[in-house]
Protein backbone atom coordinates (compact mmCIF):
# COMPACT_ATOMS: atom_id res chain seq x y z
CA UNK A 1 0.00 0.00 0.00
CA UNK A 2 1.24 3.52 -1.24
CA UNK A 3 1.80 5.31 2.57
CA UNK A 4 1.74 8.58 0.72
CA UNK A 5 -1.63 7.90 -0.79
CA UNK A 6 -2.61 7.14 3.02
CA UNK A 7 -1.71 10.41 4.28
CA UNK A 8 -2.92 12.56 1.80
CA UNK A 9 -6.56 10.46 2.42
CA UNK A 10 -6.41 11.74 5.95
CA UNK A 11 -5.14 15.42 4.68
CA UNK A 12 -2.27 15.70 6.67
CA UNK A 13 1.46 16.66 5.83
CA UNK A 14 4.15 14.74 6.62
CA UNK A 15 5.49 16.93 9.58
CA UNK A 16 2.05 16.13 10.81
CA UNK A 17 2.70 12.07 10.74
CA UNK A 18 6.40 12.94 11.53
CA UNK A 19 5.34 14.62 14.97
CA UNK A 20 2.66 12.85 16.04
CA UNK A 21 4.85 9.38 15.83
CA UNK A 22 8.04 11.20 16.82
CA UNK A 23 9.88 10.07 13.58
CA UNK A 24 12.30 12.65 11.65
CA UNK A 25 10.08 14.10 8.54
CA UNK A 26 13.27 13.95 6.40
CA UNK A 27 13.56 9.94 7.10
CA UNK A 28 9.82 9.90 6.42
CA UNK A 29 9.69 11.47 2.99
CA UNK A 30 12.66 8.98 2.15
CA UNK A 31 10.67 5.98 3.26
CA UNK A 32 7.62 7.50 1.23
CA UNK A 33 9.77 7.83 -2.21
CA UNK A 34 11.27 4.45 -1.40
CA UNK A 35 14.43 5.68 -0.70
CA UNK A 36 14.73 3.65 2.79
CA UNK A 37 13.24 1.05 4.22
CA UNK A 38 11.53 1.33 7.82
CA UNK A 39 12.19 -0.40 10.64
CA UNK A 40 10.16 -2.76 12.44
CA UNK A 41 9.43 0.13 15.87
CA UNK A 42 8.46 2.63 12.56
CA UNK A 43 6.28 -0.01 10.71
CA UNK A 44 4.11 -0.22 13.69
CA UNK A 45 3.91 3.03 14.19
CA UNK A 46 2.89 3.49 10.90
CA UNK A 47 0.14 0.52 11.11
CA UNK A 48 -1.09 1.82 14.49
CA UNK A 49 -1.36 5.20 12.89
CA UNK A 50 -3.33 4.78 9.64
CA UNK A 51 -5.02 1.50 11.01
CA UNK A 52 -3.94 -1.18 8.33
CA UNK A 53 -1.67 -4.00 9.00
CA UNK A 54 1.92 -4.24 8.61
CA UNK A 55 1.64 -6.27 5.62
CA UNK A 56 -0.41 -3.65 3.90
CA UNK A 57 2.26 -1.20 4.14
CA UNK A 58 4.70 -3.61 3.00
CA UNK A 59 3.00 -4.47 -0.04
CA UNK A 60 2.31 -7.27 -2.35
CA UNK A 61 6.20 -8.08 -3.20
CA UNK A 62 6.24 -8.65 0.44
CA UNK A 63 3.62 -10.90 0.49
CA UNK A 64 4.86 -12.66 -2.64
CA UNK A 65 8.37 -13.56 -0.69
CA UNK A 66 6.90 -14.47 2.42
CA UNK A 67 4.12 -17.20 0.06
CA UNK A 68 7.28 -18.18 -1.60
CA UNK A 69 9.74 -18.53 1.19
CA UNK A 70 6.85 -20.69 3.04
CA UNK A 71 6.42 -22.70 -0.15
CA UNK A 72 9.96 -23.12 -0.32
CA UNK A 73 10.79 -24.35 2.98
CA UNK A 74 10.01 -28.10 2.22
CA UNK A 75 12.44 -28.22 -0.55
CA UNK A 76 15.45 -26.36 0.98
CA UNK A 77 15.58 -29.32 3.33
CA UNK A 78 14.93 -32.09 0.87
CA UNK A 79 17.95 -31.03 -0.63
CA UNK A 80 20.58 -29.80 1.67
CA UNK A 81 23.17 -32.27 1.23
CA UNK A 82 22.19 -33.67 -2.27
CA UNK A 83 24.03 -33.67 -5.45
CA UNK A 84 23.34 -31.74 -8.57
CA UNK A 85 25.51 -31.93 -11.53
CA UNK A 86 24.57 -28.45 -13.70
CA UNK A 87 25.59 -27.72 -17.38
CA UNK A 88 26.03 -24.75 -18.75
CA UNK A 89 26.85 -24.36 -22.55
CA UNK A 90 29.26 -21.97 -23.45
CA UNK A 91 26.44 -19.76 -25.40
CA UNK A 92 25.70 -18.97 -21.39
CA UNK A 93 29.15 -18.58 -19.85
CA UNK A 94 29.49 -15.64 -22.66
CA UNK A 95 26.05 -14.08 -22.28
CA UNK A 96 25.49 -11.08 -19.81
CA UNK A 97 23.26 -13.55 -18.18
CA UNK A 98 25.94 -15.49 -16.96
CA UNK A 99 26.24 -13.13 -13.46
CA UNK A 100 23.35 -14.22 -12.45
CA UNK A 101 23.34 -17.92 -13.06
CA UNK A 102 26.41 -17.88 -10.83
CA UNK A 103 25.17 -16.11 -8.65
CA UNK A 104 22.10 -18.65 -8.14
CA UNK A 105 24.38 -21.55 -8.11
CA UNK A 106 26.08 -19.78 -5.46
CA UNK A 107 22.96 -19.45 -3.52
CA UNK A 108 22.35 -23.56 -4.02
CA UNK A 109 25.96 -23.75 -2.58
CA UNK A 110 24.84 -21.64 0.34
CA UNK A 111 21.84 -23.84 1.13
CA UNK A 112 23.82 -26.72 1.92
CA UNK A 113 23.54 -28.18 -1.82
CA UNK A 114 26.82 -30.49 -3.23
CA UNK A 115 27.33 -28.41 -6.64
CA UNK A 116 28.86 -30.30 -9.71
CA UNK A 117 29.37 -27.20 -12.91
CA UNK A 118 29.92 -29.46 -16.11
CA UNK A 119 30.55 -26.45 -19.27
CA UNK A 120 30.63 -26.03 -22.70
CA UNK A 121 33.26 -24.54 -24.84
CA UNK A 122 31.23 -24.08 -28.54
CA UNK A 123 31.44 -20.34 -28.85
CA UNK A 124 34.60 -19.83 -27.21
CA UNK A 125 36.22 -22.74 -29.56
CA UNK A 126 34.39 -21.17 -32.68
CA UNK A 127 35.73 -17.51 -32.09
CA UNK A 128 39.42 -18.34 -31.83
CA UNK A 129 39.50 -21.37 -34.56
CA UNK A 130 37.58 -18.48 -36.66
CA UNK A 131 40.53 -15.81 -35.74
CA UNK A 132 43.08 -18.79 -37.34
CA UNK A 133 41.04 -19.67 -40.06
CA UNK A 134 40.24 -23.18 -38.76
CA UNK A 135 37.38 -23.90 -40.47
CA UNK A 136 35.06 -26.70 -38.26
CA UNK A 137 33.18 -29.71 -39.24
CA UNK A 138 30.26 -31.22 -37.61
CA UNK A 139 28.26 -34.66 -37.37
CA UNK A 140 25.66 -35.16 -35.72
CA UNK A 141 25.77 -32.32 -33.68
CA UNK A 142 29.43 -32.94 -32.41
CA UNK A 143 32.51 -31.30 -33.57
CA UNK A 144 34.97 -33.08 -35.42
CA UNK A 145 38.09 -32.41 -33.37
CA UNK A 146 41.50 -32.46 -35.50
CA UNK A 147 44.92 -32.42 -34.03
CA UNK A 148 45.26 -28.83 -35.26
CA UNK A 149 42.82 -28.01 -33.26
CA UNK A 150 43.15 -29.69 -30.03
CA UNK A 151 45.77 -26.89 -28.77
CA UNK A 152 43.48 -24.06 -29.27
CA UNK A 153 40.58 -26.78 -27.33
CA UNK A 154 42.77 -26.82 -24.57
CA UNK A 155 43.58 -23.51 -24.50
CA UNK A 156 40.21 -22.05 -24.90
CA UNK A 157 39.17 -24.74 -21.92
CA UNK A 158 41.21 -22.76 -19.53
CA UNK A 159 40.35 -19.52 -20.59
CA UNK A 160 36.60 -20.60 -19.95
CA UNK A 161 37.31 -22.36 -16.50
CA UNK A 162 39.20 -19.36 -15.33
CA UNK A 163 35.77 -17.06 -16.65
CA UNK A 164 33.61 -19.50 -14.70
CA UNK A 165 35.99 -19.66 -11.28
CA UNK A 166 36.00 -15.83 -11.66
CA UNK A 167 32.40 -15.33 -12.00
CA UNK A 168 31.31 -17.24 -8.90
CA UNK A 169 33.99 -15.65 -6.59
CA UNK A 170 33.33 -12.20 -7.69
CA UNK A 171 29.32 -12.76 -6.94
CA UNK A 172 29.92 -14.62 -3.67
CA UNK A 173 30.89 -11.47 -2.40
CA UNK A 174 29.16 -8.67 -4.59
CA UNK A 175 25.67 -10.14 -3.73
CA UNK A 176 26.98 -11.30 0.15
CA UNK A 177 26.15 -15.06 -0.18
CA UNK A 178 28.42 -16.28 2.27
CA UNK A 179 31.26 -14.36 4.36
CA UNK A 180 33.39 -17.54 4.24
CA UNK A 181 35.32 -18.25 1.01
CA UNK A 182 34.49 -19.88 -1.51
CA UNK A 183 36.03 -23.29 -2.57
CA UNK A 184 36.41 -24.34 -5.82
CA UNK A 185 37.98 -27.47 -7.49
CA UNK A 186 38.72 -29.05 -10.98
CA UNK A 187 40.65 -32.11 -11.84
CA UNK A 188 41.62 -34.82 -14.45
CA UNK A 189 38.57 -36.61 -13.53
CA UNK A 190 37.53 -38.22 -16.50
CA UNK A 191 39.63 -40.91 -18.49
CA UNK A 192 38.13 -41.07 -22.21
CA UNK A 193 39.13 -43.00 -25.39
CA UNK A 194 38.34 -41.69 -29.27
CA UNK A 195 35.01 -41.56 -30.68
CA UNK A 196 36.44 -43.27 -33.56
CA UNK A 197 34.83 -43.71 -36.64
CA UNK A 198 30.89 -42.89 -37.24
CA UNK A 199 28.91 -43.50 -39.99
CA UNK A 200 31.74 -43.26 -42.52
CA UNK A 201 33.30 -40.14 -40.75
CA UNK A 202 36.49 -40.13 -38.62
CA UNK A 203 35.62 -37.90 -35.26
CA UNK A 204 39.45 -37.63 -34.56
CA UNK A 205 40.49 -36.05 -31.59
CA UNK A 206 36.75 -36.17 -30.32
CA UNK A 207 36.36 -38.68 -27.56
CA UNK A 208 34.01 -40.50 -25.43
CA UNK A 209 34.22 -41.41 -21.50
CA UNK A 210 35.54 -44.66 -20.58
CA UNK A 211 36.09 -43.76 -17.01
CA UNK A 212 35.14 -41.08 -14.69
CA UNK A 213 36.91 -40.57 -10.66
CA UNK A 214 33.89 -40.27 -9.30
CA UNK A 215 35.74 -41.12 -5.86
CA UNK A 216 37.59 -38.01 -6.40
CA UNK A 217 34.85 -35.74 -7.32
CA UNK A 218 32.97 -36.89 -3.94
CA UNK A 219 35.66 -36.24 -1.68
CA UNK A 220 35.72 -32.64 -3.28
CA UNK A 221 32.35 -32.28 -2.33
CA UNK A 222 32.27 -33.70 1.04
CA UNK A 223 34.75 -30.53 1.93
CA UNK A 224 32.47 -28.17 0.70
CA UNK A 225 33.69 -27.49 -2.13
CA UNK A 226 31.88 -26.87 -5.64
CA UNK A 227 33.50 -28.79 -8.51
CA UNK A 228 33.67 -28.00 -12.18
CA UNK A 229 34.40 -30.05 -14.68
CA UNK A 230 35.80 -29.62 -18.24
CA UNK A 231 34.45 -31.65 -21.52
CA UNK A 232 38.20 -32.62 -21.66
CA UNK A 233 39.52 -36.51 -21.39
CA UNK A 234 42.68 -37.96 -20.78
CA UNK A 235 43.85 -41.60 -22.04
CA UNK A 236 46.26 -43.83 -20.47
CA UNK A 237 49.12 -42.96 -22.84
CA UNK A 238 48.70 -39.00 -22.66
CA UNK A 239 46.38 -38.41 -25.77
CA UNK A 240 43.70 -35.36 -25.42
CA UNK A 241 40.17 -35.39 -25.68
CA UNK A 242 37.70 -32.99 -26.59
CA UNK A 243 34.35 -34.46 -25.68
CA UNK A 244 30.56 -33.25 -25.84
CA UNK A 245 29.43 -31.50 -22.45
CA UNK A 246 25.79 -32.76 -22.83
CA UNK A 247 26.95 -36.29 -22.30
CA UNK A 248 29.73 -35.87 -20.31
CA UNK A 249 27.57 -33.93 -17.32
CA UNK A 250 25.07 -37.03 -17.92
CA UNK A 251 27.76 -39.37 -17.54
CA UNK A 252 29.16 -37.51 -14.12
CA UNK A 253 25.84 -37.35 -13.10
CA UNK A 254 25.38 -41.08 -12.87
CA UNK A 255 28.79 -41.78 -11.77
CA UNK A 256 28.61 -39.84 -8.54
CA UNK A 257 25.22 -40.48 -7.99
CA UNK A 258 23.71 -37.32 -8.16
CA UNK A 259 20.32 -36.25 -7.13
CA UNK A 260 19.28 -34.05 -10.16
CA UNK A 261 21.09 -32.83 -13.60
CA UNK A 262 20.08 -29.53 -14.70
CA UNK A 263 20.52 -27.94 -18.34
CA UNK A 264 20.50 -24.39 -19.16
CA UNK A 265 19.16 -24.47 -22.79
CA UNK A 266 17.75 -21.95 -25.20
CA UNK A 267 14.37 -22.72 -24.21
CA UNK A 268 11.78 -23.49 -21.28
CA UNK A 269 12.69 -26.85 -21.82
CA UNK A 270 11.12 -28.87 -24.43
CA UNK A 271 7.98 -28.65 -26.31
CA UNK A 272 6.25 -31.17 -28.01
CA UNK A 273 5.04 -31.58 -31.77
CA UNK A 274 2.01 -29.10 -31.14
CA UNK A 275 4.29 -26.52 -30.02
CA UNK A 276 2.62 -27.27 -26.58
CA UNK A 277 5.32 -26.46 -23.39
CA UNK A 278 5.91 -29.51 -21.53
CA UNK A 279 6.07 -29.01 -18.08
CA UNK A 280 6.72 -33.25 -17.17
CA UNK A 281 7.42 -35.78 -19.03
CA UNK A 282 8.49 -38.91 -18.72
CA UNK A 283 11.44 -40.97 -20.39
CA UNK A 284 9.06 -42.94 -22.57
CA UNK A 285 7.81 -39.69 -23.83
CA UNK A 286 11.34 -38.40 -23.69
CA UNK A 287 12.30 -41.38 -26.26
CA UNK A 288 9.05 -40.63 -28.35
CA UNK A 289 10.25 -37.15 -28.91
CA UNK A 290 14.09 -37.45 -29.57
CA UNK A 291 12.70 -39.87 -32.50
CA UNK A 292 10.40 -37.65 -33.87
CA UNK A 293 13.09 -34.93 -34.17
CA UNK A 294 16.06 -37.28 -35.59
CA UNK A 295 13.62 -38.70 -38.08
CA UNK A 296 12.18 -35.48 -39.11
CA UNK A 297 13.82 -33.09 -41.84
CA UNK A 298 12.36 -30.29 -40.05
CA UNK A 299 10.43 -30.69 -36.96
CA UNK A 300 8.03 -27.74 -36.35
CA UNK A 301 8.76 -26.26 -32.37
CA UNK A 302 12.04 -28.17 -31.95
CA UNK A 303 15.22 -27.11 -31.92
CA UNK A 304 17.81 -29.94 -34.03
CA UNK A 305 20.63 -28.49 -31.39
CA UNK A 306 18.54 -29.90 -28.66
CA UNK A 307 19.36 -33.35 -29.45
CA UNK A 308 22.17 -33.94 -27.80
CA UNK A 309 20.68 -32.27 -24.39
CA UNK A 310 17.38 -34.67 -24.75
CA UNK A 311 19.89 -38.15 -25.79
CA UNK A 312 22.06 -37.26 -22.67
CA UNK A 313 19.11 -36.83 -20.58
CA UNK A 314 17.84 -39.95 -21.69
CA UNK A 315 20.93 -41.89 -21.00
CA UNK A 316 21.47 -40.61 -17.72
CA UNK A 317 17.61 -41.91 -16.15
CA UNK A 318 18.78 -44.91 -17.88
CA UNK A 319 21.29 -45.57 -15.73
CA UNK A 320 19.82 -45.05 -12.59
CA UNK A 321 19.64 -40.85 -12.20
CA UNK A 322 16.32 -40.24 -10.46
CA UNK A 323 15.31 -36.67 -12.26
CA UNK A 324 16.78 -34.41 -15.41
CA UNK A 325 15.37 -30.51 -15.79
CA UNK A 326 16.05 -28.26 -18.47
CA UNK A 327 15.63 -24.87 -17.65
CA UNK A 328 15.72 -21.73 -19.84
CA UNK A 329 19.05 -19.49 -19.65
CA UNK A 330 17.84 -16.51 -20.73
CA UNK A 331 14.81 -16.28 -17.83
CA UNK A 332 16.96 -14.65 -14.26
CA UNK A 333 16.12 -17.25 -11.60
CA UNK A 334 14.87 -20.17 -13.66
CA UNK A 335 16.83 -22.55 -11.67
CA UNK A 336 15.46 -20.48 -8.19
CA UNK A 337 11.96 -21.21 -9.83
CA UNK A 338 12.35 -24.32 -11.16
CA UNK A 339 13.64 -26.02 -7.90
CA UNK A 340 11.94 -24.19 -5.40
CA UNK A 341 8.19 -23.81 -6.70
CA UNK A 342 5.47 -25.91 -7.25
CA UNK A 343 5.09 -25.09 -11.01
CA UNK A 344 8.50 -24.77 -12.00
CA UNK A 345 9.93 -23.03 -14.96
CA UNK A 346 11.47 -25.94 -17.50
CA UNK A 347 10.56 -29.24 -18.29
CA UNK A 348 11.61 -31.97 -15.59
CA UNK A 349 11.93 -35.41 -17.18
CA UNK A 350 11.48 -38.63 -15.01
CA UNK A 351 11.16 -42.34 -15.07
CA UNK A 352 7.22 -42.26 -13.85
CA UNK A 353 4.73 -39.40 -13.71
CA UNK A 354 5.39 -36.58 -11.13
CA UNK A 355 1.69 -36.37 -11.04
CA UNK A 356 0.09 -39.35 -9.99
CA UNK A 357 -3.99 -40.28 -9.14
CA UNK A 358 -4.66 -43.18 -6.53
CA UNK A 359 -7.15 -44.81 -4.15
CA UNK A 360 -5.94 -43.46 -0.66
CA UNK A 361 -4.84 -45.99 1.92
CA UNK A 362 -4.85 -45.80 6.06
CA UNK A 363 -1.80 -43.85 6.56
CA UNK A 364 -2.95 -41.29 3.92
CA UNK A 365 -5.75 -40.32 6.65
CA UNK A 366 -3.88 -37.76 8.49
CA UNK A 367 -2.96 -35.82 5.46
CA UNK A 368 -6.27 -36.21 4.26
CA UNK A 369 -7.51 -34.27 7.57
CA UNK A 370 -5.02 -32.03 7.93
CA UNK A 371 -6.45 -31.07 3.92
CA UNK A 372 -9.99 -31.25 4.47
CA UNK A 373 -9.49 -28.62 7.98
CA UNK A 374 -9.56 -25.31 6.44
CA UNK A 375 -12.38 -25.68 4.04
CA UNK A 376 -13.99 -27.29 7.03
CA UNK A 377 -13.15 -24.36 9.26
CA UNK A 378 -14.95 -22.01 6.57
CA UNK A 379 -17.67 -23.97 6.74
CA UNK A 380 -16.80 -24.95 2.70
CA UNK A 381 -16.81 -29.07 3.62
CA UNK A 382 -18.60 -30.55 6.06
CA UNK A 383 -15.86 -31.59 9.15
CA UNK A 384 -14.52 -34.89 9.56
CA UNK A 385 -12.99 -36.71 11.98
CA UNK A 386 -9.72 -38.60 11.86
CA UNK A 387 -11.81 -41.59 13.23
CA UNK A 388 -14.58 -41.14 9.97
CA UNK A 389 -11.98 -40.32 7.21
CA UNK A 390 -10.53 -43.91 8.36
CA UNK A 391 -13.40 -46.04 8.66
CA UNK A 392 -14.37 -44.35 4.90
CA UNK A 393 -10.92 -44.43 3.69
CA UNK A 394 -11.58 -46.84 0.51
CA UNK A 395 -13.84 -44.04 -0.66
CA UNK A 396 -11.07 -41.42 -1.02
CA UNK A 397 -8.98 -40.74 -3.94
CA UNK A 398 -5.66 -38.96 -3.88
CA UNK A 399 -3.67 -36.88 -6.17
CA UNK A 400 -0.04 -36.68 -5.71
CA UNK A 401 2.59 -34.20 -7.09
CA UNK A 402 6.29 -35.35 -6.65
CA UNK A 403 5.82 -38.09 -4.51
CA UNK A 404 3.58 -35.20 -2.14
CA UNK A 405 -0.39 -35.41 -1.28
CA UNK A 406 -1.75 -32.44 -2.57
CA UNK A 407 -5.04 -33.25 -3.32
CA UNK A 408 -8.44 -35.31 -2.38
CA UNK A 409 -11.67 -36.29 -3.23
CA UNK A 410 -14.41 -38.91 -1.77
CA UNK A 411 -16.36 -41.13 -3.85
CA UNK A 412 -19.76 -42.61 -2.65
CA UNK A 413 -22.05 -45.11 -5.68
CA UNK A 414 -25.64 -44.75 -5.53
CA UNK A 415 -27.95 -46.63 -7.85
CA UNK A 416 -27.92 -44.38 -10.56
CA UNK A 417 -25.64 -41.33 -9.42
CA UNK A 418 -22.33 -41.19 -7.37
CA UNK A 419 -21.34 -37.93 -5.22
CA UNK A 420 -18.21 -36.22 -5.52
CA UNK A 421 -17.70 -34.98 -2.01
CA UNK A 422 -14.88 -33.73 0.18
CA UNK A 423 -13.03 -31.76 -2.29
CA UNK A 424 -9.72 -30.64 -1.28
CA UNK A 425 -6.41 -29.09 -3.00
CA UNK A 426 -3.90 -27.90 -0.97
CA UNK A 427 -3.60 -24.16 -0.80
CA UNK A 428 0.35 -23.93 -2.34
CA UNK A 429 -0.85 -25.65 -5.23
CA UNK A 430 -4.36 -24.16 -5.97
CA UNK A 431 -5.04 -21.91 -9.71
CA UNK A 432 -2.35 -24.46 -11.24
CA UNK A 433 -5.06 -26.52 -12.45
CA UNK A 434 -4.59 -29.27 -10.51
CA UNK A 435 -8.49 -29.23 -8.90
CA UNK A 436 -9.73 -29.68 -12.80
CA UNK A 437 -7.46 -32.57 -13.19
CA UNK A 438 -8.68 -34.09 -10.16
CA UNK A 439 -12.09 -33.43 -10.45
CA UNK A 440 -11.98 -35.00 -14.07
CA UNK A 441 -10.32 -38.26 -13.36
CA UNK A 442 -13.31 -38.51 -9.98
CA UNK A 443 -15.73 -38.10 -13.35
CA UNK A 444 -13.71 -40.97 -14.93
CA UNK A 445 -14.59 -43.27 -11.84
CA UNK A 446 -18.01 -42.01 -11.57
CA UNK A 447 -18.20 -43.06 -15.35
CA UNK A 448 -16.87 -46.52 -15.21
CA UNK A 449 -19.94 -47.40 -12.67
CA UNK A 450 -22.15 -45.92 -15.45
CA UNK A 451 -23.24 -43.35 -12.93
CA UNK A 452 -23.63 -39.74 -13.30
CA UNK A 453 -21.51 -37.16 -10.72
CA UNK A 454 -23.06 -34.92 -8.59
CA UNK A 455 -21.99 -32.41 -6.10
CA UNK A 456 -23.21 -30.63 -3.14
CA UNK A 457 -21.64 -27.17 -2.61
CA UNK A 458 -22.32 -24.28 -0.57
CA UNK A 459 -19.48 -21.81 -1.74
CA UNK A 460 -18.00 -23.79 -5.14
CA UNK A 461 -21.16 -23.65 -7.30
CA UNK A 462 -19.64 -21.16 -9.98
CA UNK A 463 -16.45 -23.24 -10.04
CA UNK A 464 -18.31 -26.58 -10.55
CA UNK A 465 -20.66 -24.50 -13.21
CA UNK A 466 -17.36 -24.04 -15.77
CA UNK A 467 -16.94 -27.26 -15.73
CA UNK A 468 -19.74 -28.65 -17.07
CA UNK A 469 -22.54 -28.94 -13.90
CA UNK A 470 -25.73 -27.56 -14.06
CA UNK A 471 -27.88 -26.40 -10.97
CA UNK A 472 -30.53 -29.36 -10.03
CA UNK A 473 -32.86 -29.86 -7.16
CA UNK A 474 -32.25 -31.88 -4.19
CA UNK A 475 -35.29 -34.22 -5.51
CA UNK A 476 -32.68 -35.49 -8.68
CA UNK A 477 -30.86 -36.39 -5.68
CA UNK A 478 -31.00 -40.68 -4.67
CA UNK A 479 -32.96 -41.59 -2.02
CA UNK A 480 -30.25 -42.02 0.57
CA UNK A 481 -28.78 -39.11 0.14
CA UNK A 482 -31.86 -36.97 0.20
CA UNK A 483 -32.61 -38.30 3.95
CA UNK A 484 -29.44 -37.24 4.82
CA UNK A 485 -29.48 -33.20 3.34
CA UNK A 486 -28.88 -30.61 6.11
CA UNK A 487 -31.32 -27.78 5.31
CA UNK A 488 -29.65 -25.93 7.47
CA UNK A 489 -26.14 -25.77 5.31
CA UNK A 490 -28.34 -25.59 2.21
CA UNK A 491 -26.10 -26.70 -0.06
CA UNK A 492 -26.33 -26.26 -3.51
CA UNK A 493 -26.84 -29.48 -5.82
CA UNK A 494 -25.48 -29.73 -9.14
CA UNK A 495 -25.30 -32.66 -11.56
CA UNK A 496 -22.95 -33.41 -14.94
CA UNK A 497 -24.45 -34.89 -17.30
CA UNK A 498 -21.32 -37.60 -18.84
CA UNK A 499 -20.62 -37.83 -22.14
CA UNK A 500 -21.37 -41.88 -23.24
CA UNK A 501 -18.57 -43.63 -25.05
Amino acid sequence: MDLKILRKKRAITIQQVANKLDIDAGNLSKIEQGKLKPSVTVLMKLSKFFNVSVDSLLGKPHLDFISFFRSAAPYINTYRNKTFVIAVDGFAIDSNGFSSISTDINLLHALGIKIVIVHGLRPFIDHRLNKLKLQSKFHKQQRITTAEMMPHVIETNGFVKTKIEAALSSNIYLNNISKSELKISSGNFIMAKPSGVIDGVDMENTGVIREINSEAVNEKLNNNEVVIISPIGYSPIGEIFNLPYESTAGSISHAIKAEKLIFYSEDNGFRNIRGEHLSEITIQKAINLYSHINESEKPEYIERNSLPILKSSINALKNGLQKVHVINRHVDGSIITELFTNQGQGTVITHERIEKFRLAKTEDAKIIEKLIKPLADNQVLVNRSLENIENEIDSFFILEFDKKIIGCAKINHYKNMSEIGCFAINENYQDMGYGKKLLTYCEAKCHEENRRPFVMTTQSAHWFLENGYKLSEIEALPDEKKALYSTQRNSKVLIKELEKE
